[in-house]
């Protein structure tokens, strides 16, 4: 990802540290997905300077969304995963596993 690709929040602190927390959605067809990610994209609690990074489900391949976000935006990231698991609850979305910076869960 080049440097004009970065959200402003990363691009302005690049010393900062990016810190990311991974759901991986197991067998989470694809219109599902694409409606958890429409429910994503509309709610506020999403907004910058959180990012939202995915990975779609395919052939053999799990889904994955991963939350990404700055240290002193650890709150505000932790709102939004609180957000996100009702979403995935919303559409039956099974939550196999958390990857949290320094642990999984």
């Amino acid at each position: 990802m080049s440097d004009d690709q970065i959200p402003a929040p990363y691009h302005r602190v690049p010393e900062q540290e990016v810190l990311g927390i991974q759901f991986t959605l197991e067998d989470m067809d694809e219109m599902r997905f694409a409606r958890v990610l429409r429910d994503i994209t509309q709610d506020p609690a999403f907004a910058v300077p959180l990012q939202v990074r995915v990975l779609e489900p395919r052939s053999g391949i799990d889904g994955q969304v991963t939350l990404a976000f700055l240290p002193q935006d650890r709150e505000k990231a932790s709102a939004a995963v609180q957000r996100l698991k009702t979403i995935l609850l919303r559409y039956g979305a099974q939550v196999d596993h958390i990857r949290m910076p320094d642990k999984e869960v």
